[in-house]
Order: C-alpha cells, then structure tokens, then sequence
C-alpha cells in the first residue's frame, strides 16, 4: 500500500521517497532490477520515487518532508515508532495505514489516541481508512477513500496533495472511529466471509447463496458501530468509506476472508493456521485477541451479548475457544 500511495501522489508533480523496511530489501533490490516496478503490483513506479532500504534513510532525508506515511503491519508499529523519533528533526504531521488497537491502562484504544504521545515531532495524526486495494489503486482504478485526522485543516492539506481524478479523498475529524473501523472490519469480516461457504448455491455450481452474506453483512456494520464507539469514534463512521465500505472490499478477498471460508467449512482455527495460512498474518485474528479483555471483561456486553453482539461472539469463539463457527440466524436483529 505504501508503494501504491505514491501513484496518486507523483501524479500530482511529487517527489516521494519510498523507504523499505529490513523485511522490504530483497523487494527494495527487486524494484531496482526491474525499473522500478513492486513485485506485487502491475506497473513501474513513476521517476519522481526513490527507493531505498532503510539503511540509507537519514535525517536529511526527513527535514523537507511536506508529510510522512508510515505503511508498516501493526507488529511493526513500534519499531516505525523509534526509527522516527531518532530521524525527525521537524514537527510533521504523519500519517498512518497500519491498522490495530493497542492496549491503554487497562482498556483498548487506537492508534489515533496512542501514537501522539509516544512520537515527539509528530504534530497531527492522519488515519488513512476506506475501501483500497493496493494493486487497484497502483492501476488508477476508481478508488475512494477517508483521511481522519482531529485538525481538519491538516487532513484536506494532505489530500489536495493526494486527491486525482480516480482517487476520491473524504476527511472527517474522527480519526478515532476511522483507526476503530480499519481494525474492526477485519475482524468482522472474517465472520461475514464464513457465510460464502457455510450456506453454498446448491443449485448452481460453485454458487454462493446471497441472502446470508448480505444479513451478516448489514450484522457486522451494526455491531462495528457500536464497538467504535466504545473506543471512543462515532457510530456513524462505521456505515461509510471507513466502516462498511473498507468490510466490503475485505469481505471479497484476502487472508480475513480466506480465514472466514475456512471456517465457513468447518475447519478450526488451529487447523487453518497450521496448514493454509501457515506463516501468515491475519489482522482479524491480532484484533481479536485484542478485544478479549474489552468484550470478554465487560458484564455489561456479556449480558446483551445474545441479542446484541451476536456475530462478535460469534466470531470470538472461534478464535479463542477454537470451537466451530456458529451464527445463530434467530439471534439477529433485522432493520
């Protein structure tokens, strides 16, 4: 995602340098070998990106930065933490597509309340949510998105720098409810996915019936509202770009959905990351595991968890018990 974004950004005239992590050398040599291009997208970057391991990333390379991304999986957000705290010499705003939750005290919080006090030049905290696929966006497919950021005159500066024709850029004030979303719907869409396969098109070969993908959809949009706003976003954000919108795009691909057919066959957790996604990382897992002592410690969601949060208890169980996926259709509330 992180090469993706510099598609829209040297469209509109800028330099972007493009820093691999220690895991990114091998794909940092590789793009030099092959004119540019990631191995995982379709075409060459534009000359206006500089790639480089991190190695070569100095202070020098930071003080005439408008802004810097940070594009590191959620296991790599602290070590992304240090290395800025060591390089930044200005104050910039920085802006984040990892996507977690963090534990505050005692309770669970998001990047937009926990990154601020820990990286000292960072003067505004940018959320990137929505529904985008990085290859999509790299090939200028139509493609909207939401910037969060508390300062909202920070986050439209950031996307008229970003904004073209084909990359559609929303911003709100709720950076909260946008980190909540990106992390909940992965999760949610783990148990959205288990539908595809759980209740298949018999009469159609290789069909999937619609009827409860759809139902468990409309499910998890509603228990994704009102798990944002007990870490502190609002509910609305849940039923656009960042909410409904990035569980779409999740729900069609990827390794939350290939979790969720999996268990929509009856297999267990234990048995599908041991063989088919063995070695791999699934968000939806990391933000369950997450959650467990904000649902699971809270008597308040146990007591309404029957009519009110089935498809997150649901969903839990499989995880963390390692029982079969049951969702229990009597139990949903239908609007």
């Amino acid at each position: 995602m992180g090469t993706a974004l510099t598609v829209p950004a040297t469209d509109n005239g800028h330099n972007v340098l493009l820093v691999g992590t220690p895991l990114d050398r091998k794909v940092i040599a590789e793009m030099h070998r092959r004119g540019g291009s990631h191995p995982k997208l379709d075409e060459p970057c534009s000359r206006l990106v500089t790639a480089i391991p991190v190695d070569d990333l100095g202070s020098e390379h930071l003080e005439g930065a408008d802004i810097v991304i940070v594009g590191v999986s959620s296991p790599g957000i602290g070590w992304a933490v240090d290395l800025l705290n060591n390089l930044m010499v200005n104050r910039l705003p920085v802006a984040f597509v990892t996507k977690g939750l963090a534990v505050r005290g005692k309770g669970l919080a998001t990047y937009a309340e926990t990154l601020p006090p820990q990286l000292r030049q960072m003067y505004a905290f940018i959320g990137i949510g929505g529904p985008c696929i990085a290859r999509e966006l790299a090939n200028r497919q139509p493609t909207a998105s939401i910037y969060g950021c508390k300062d909202l005159q920070v986050a439209e500066r950031f996307a008229a720098l970003m904004r073209t024709d084909y990359y559609r850029l929303s911003i709100t004030t709720d950076d909260t409810g946008v980190e909540a979303c990106a992390a909940l719907k992965n999760f949610f869409a783990i148990g959205v996915s288990a539908m595809q396969t759980r209740y298949p098109d018999k009469k159609r070969g290789g069909g999937q019936s619609k009827n409860p993908t759809a139902a468990a959809f409309t499910q998890a949009t509603l228990e994704m509202a009102r798990l944002c706003e007990r870490l502190g976003g609002h509910p609305a954000t849940a039923f656009g770009l960042a909410g409904l919108g990035d569980l779409h795009v999740t729900v069609g691909g990827g390794r939350n959905s290939r979790l969720g057919h999996g268990l929509g066959r009856n297999q267990t957790i234990m048995d599908l990351m041991s063989n088919e996604l063995a070695g791999e990382t699934v968000e939806g897992v990391d933000t369950a595991r997450a959650l467990a002592p904000m649902i699971l410690g809270n008597a308040a969601i146990k007591m309404e968890s029957d009519d009110y949060f089935p498809l997150t208890f649901a969903i839990m169980d499989s995880i963390l018990e390692q029982k079969s996926f049951v969702l229990d259709f009597a139990n949903l509330i239908v609007r």
